[in-house]
């Protein structure tokens, strides 16, 4: 219930003060002016409710002012349950009720959830830490800034109550005692509470006190709102000026800063704009009660559906394995839970809490922007949702947050345009027979679009769990390696990419020896940018690049990517007579997590789930390097500011994306846990081999994810961590995440390589590591192209069609002694060579056991039907053919490097 409360009701305002305290930071890069700046927010915020609390109290004060002579006069004549009753109908002749004296402790009732929330985000907040500011030595301890004897004398809650005191002391001048002692009362609770609290919280209430003794001084003032005008507009200016010409940052979010700023200077009409609305456009909603009441709850419940279970559902329905059985969270719907219960606290609890305190013109303004937030909301959701590439489950996109200026004008004019509509809605229309039957549709297919895709959620939650991937403390040997006979091993690592590998044997000369033995084809193309399309030729070879598949028309694309993936070990097994492993193939059975049962018509091969198996092992021999619950954690937090994002317009996106930060004020927010899972496979590879194998000779066909992430890891050993000292010597470079995550996957294949020298069991094994598609990330990757990478009249970026491949052969007598290095070969390569590679030397023409053609070395130096970006998602394509409509095919001749030799298909 605790948590329940506090999420509906406490989350909200952390929010606020997490998101106010990240943008002075920024601003300002002090940790204890954004303190202070999380104060002034936070006061901002509040003061209009205290403008109505004040005017509660007042009521209150002139009510008991008015009714003091006969309540004392009752008293004096009557005891007991006689007093009482004349007291009550005293009461009811005054329209009056005990409980109205509530009214008088409003103003102390506001501060408790924000001191609430305040507490809970500030007083064991890591950035205070170690941060001195001023006489504070540390923002993350008491102050301690003397000591009599043993005892600290914390100075900063002693001040912050001096201010309060002097604050009510204005505030309540001319009051009774009775008024006067709760508030005395409080303001020595909160020196008990706060005196042994970290100088970041005290600080952060002493300000609010501050704040509260200048608000309380300018209600002496004659015409305070003014002087709070000038006041504001002064340090809006200084804002603009600081962040315009005085700051370093990126220029796009110091103009869009700069712009919230200069609202300021507009309040004044702003304020004569709302009345003109409110008098010619919202008369309907000032005289009908109850209208305007059903409006704003159904906004506020269709945006809470919107923010908090339509944009969650959707996004875990379309990968739910990625959101599966995550820090001891299962099920994915409960991440829908969390977020809508946040998103019930923000648009229902907190909005209503705010609409009800008004009369009815500013809840006539507020229902209209209510309905402006939505309808603005599903615009820019629906037709306005960008295509920002491919994105982690802790929402951190692979492509740059960039929408053309002509998409962000665009935008605006139909919101505005959307706006003009609403209010001539409300004007010219009867709202019960427009505007109330519009929303209540909108909620109702919130609510069923939701709870459809909640239903989809657990439906395939409840047939993972079925196949769960059991976790093991212990490794027991899964390759089983021949020492007799020959072994080949083919790791498709996906989204390695080639160009890294010579710069990262330049910077690290000790992992260039490693893999003198090695031949890297530098100039290796895949058939697509990502893993559906382009993985199948990896495993099958030309029979299952995109055209090919396609052009086998009859057999759904599910066999046929079944069929590429069981090639090789079918092939090594069924014609060559050898033993074979296969683990987590990639897009098995065409689910997230591969679904190896594909084996199971072939015993004679050993399927294998091993990523999630062995995360528990590597947490508990690094337990410095993973804080708990790191990744669910950092769901939840930012899954709320994805669905704003989605709903935001589109020229503020970049702002609210904050370089995948999302605004948060711990650095702590990689998806370490989601990494491990799949560098611990590597990393215990030593462990999971054995030399009992098949003595004519033995396959292992191994696809790992470690690649795929970008990531930043410590060095040397490239380890993931929440505390990175060292980034290792690529550290200046923007790509430096994508290179460390290859440079991790070398590392952990070098050690499995000394393993096998010191069993004998090294110079007959063949490994091949390749790419199902390359990073497309730019840096080295796009300088191995000319023309900058691109094919200029498309824009499509051809690194992301570049993979590693490299291969370390058998090695015979006058190999072992001859002095090796690492070679780089320029011959034109695609990925689908693989299968080739593997069986040559060792099987005398392999057939493909499914067609029945011969397995051949390609004769061409050409590569034809390459696909420029095909959806990465089986959902998106045909139950029989991949769907390439609208996307750019290419067939490429000679020197890949070369825009120029990329020739675009015509049919």
């Amino acid at each position: 219930m605790a948590d329940f409360l506090y999420t509906l009701v406490i989350y909200p305002l952390t929010l606020i003060i997490e998101t106010s305290y990240k943008l002075v930071y920024e601003v300002f890069g002090n940790v204890g002016l954004a303190v202070i700046g999380v104060s002034v927010a936070v006061s901002l915020l509040c003061l209009p409710l205290y403008i109505v609390a004040e005017a509660w109290q007042q009521i209150e004060r002139d009510k008991q002012k008015e009714m003091s002579s006969g309540i004392d006069r009752i008293k004096k004549a009557f005891k007991g349950d006689e007093q009482y009753m004349i007291l009550t109908t005293f009461y009811k002749q005054n329209h009056y009720h005990p409980l109205m004296a509530l009214r008088s402790s409003f103003g102390l009732l506001i501060q408790v959830p924000f001191f609430i929330a305040a507490y809970s985000f500030l007083s064991a907040m890591p950035a205070l830490q170690n941060q001195a500011f001023h006489f504070i030595r540390d923002m993350g301890k008491p102050d301690a800034l003397f000591y009599i004897g043993s005892f600290p004398i914390n100075v900063l809650p002693i001040a912050m109550t001096v201010i309060n005191i002097a604050g009510s002391a204005v505030y309540t001048k001319g009051f009774k005692l009775k008024e006067k002692l709760p508030i005395y009362a409080m303001a020595l609770i909160f020196l008990a509470i706060l005196y042994d609290s970290p100088a970041g919280l005290v600080l952060y209430w002493t300000m609010n006190n501050v704040f509260s003794l200048v608000k309380n001084i300018f209600y002496k003032i004659k015409k305070p709102l003014l002087v709070l005008y000038i006041l504001a507009s002064l340090a809006a200016a200084y804002g603009i000026y600081y962040v315009l010409a005085r700051h370093n940052g990126l220029f796009s979010k110091r103009l869009v800063l700069a712009i919230l700023l200069s609202l300021v200077f507009f309040v004044p009409l702003f304020v004569k704009g709302a009345k003109w609305v409110l008098n010619n456009c919202l008369s309907t909603l000032l005289q009908n009660k109850s209208e305007r009441h059903t409006i704003f709850l159904l906004c506020a419940f269709s945006l809470a559906l919107l923010t908090g279970l339509v944009i969650p559902s959707y996004t875990i329905s379309s990968s739910v394995l990625e959101f599966v059985d995550i820090d001891n969270i299962f099920n994915p719907n409960y991440y829908i839970y969390t977020i809508l219960l946040q998103s019930l606290g923000i648009f229902v609890f907190w909005f209503c809490c705010v609409y009800f305190l008004f009369g009815k013109k500013i809840q006539s303004l507020m229902v209209f922007a209510a309905a402006f937030l939505l309808l603005s909301a599903c615009l820019n959701t629906f037709a306005f949702g960008g295509d920002y590439g491919n994105i982690s489950r802790v929402f951190l996109f692979d492509k740059t947050i960039q929408d053309s200026a002509a998409t962000k004008i665009l935008n605006v004019i139909a919101v505005l345009a959307l706006g003009a509509a609403l209010l001539a809605l409300l004007k010219f229309t009867k709202a019960k027979k427009t505007v109330i039957p519009i929303f209540t549709i909108s909620l109702i297919a919130f609510f069923a679009i939701g709870t459809i895709n909640v239903a989809k959620i657990q439906a395939q939650t409840n047939e993972y769990a079925s196949r769960q991937v059991k976790e093991e403390n212990s490794i027991t040997p899964v390759f089983h390696f021949s020492k007799k006979g020959k072994n080949v091993v083919v790791i498709m690592s996906d989204r390695a990419e080639n160009a890294f590998v010579e710069p990262i044997f330049e910077a690290y000369p000790d992992l260039k020896e490693a893999f003198k033995d090695w031949t890297l084809y530098s100039h290796t193309l895949s058939y697509d940018s990502h893993t559906l399309l382009g993985a199948p030729p990896l495993y099958g070879g030309y029979e299952y690049t995109p055209l090919n598949m396609n052009a086998r028309a009859t057999i759904p694309l599910k066999e046929k990517n079944n069929e590429a993936l069981l090639l090789m070990p079918r092939i090594f097994t069924e014609q060559a007579g050898f033993g074979a492993q296969a683990s987590d193939l990639s897009w098995a059975n065409y689910s997230w997590v591969p679904d190896m049962s594909i084996c199971a018509p072939y015993p004679q091969i050993t399927p294998l789930n091993l990523e999630r198996k062995y995360t528990s092992k590597w947490i508990s021999e690094h337990p410095n390097n993973v804080k708990a619950n790191t990744t669910s954690q950092t769901i939840k937090r930012n899954f709320l500011w994805f669905a704003l994002f989605k709903e935001a317009p589109a020229f503020i996106r970049e702002s609210l994306y904050d370089d995948g930060n999302w605004w948060t004020s711990d650095e702590d927010y990689a998806d370490i846990v989601e990494y491990i899972t799949k560098l611990s496979v590597l990393e215990y590879l030593p462990d999971l081999t054995d030399f009992c194998g098949n003595e004519e000779g033995n396959f292992v066909l191994l696809q790992s994810m470690v690649t795929h992430t970008s990531i930043e890891l410590q060095a040397p050993n490239f380890d993931p961590s929440i505390n990175i000292t060292d980034k290792g010597k690529f550290a200046g470079d923007p790509e430096n995440e994508t290179i460390s995550s290859n440079i991790a996957m070398l590392k952990r294949v070098a050690k499995w390589m000394d393993y096998l020298k010191q069993n004998g069991c090294y110079d007959n094994t063949r490994i091949i590591i390749v790419a199902d598609h390359g990073a497309g990330k730019g840096g080295p990757a796009r300088k191995f192209f000319t023309d900058n990478g691109e094919i200029k009249e498309s824009g499509y970026e051809l690194d992301q069609n570049h993979p590693l491949l490299m291969v370390k052969d058998f090695a015979d007598s006058a190999d072992k002694n001859a002095s090796r290095q690492f070679t780089v070969d320029t011959s034109f390569m695609t990925n689908a060579d693989t299968p080739y590679l593997a069986f040559e030397g060792i099987i005398k023409n392999p057939v493909n056991p499914w067609t029945g053609k011969e397995i051949t070395k390609r004769k061409e130096s050409a590569a034809y039907g390459v696909v420029a970006g095909a959806p990465y998602d089986p959902g998106k394509h045909g139950l029989y053919k991949f769907d390439l409509n609208g996307i750019k095919t290419y067939d490429v001749f000679d020197d890949m490097s070369k825009a120029s030799n990329w020739k675009e298909r015509k049919e």
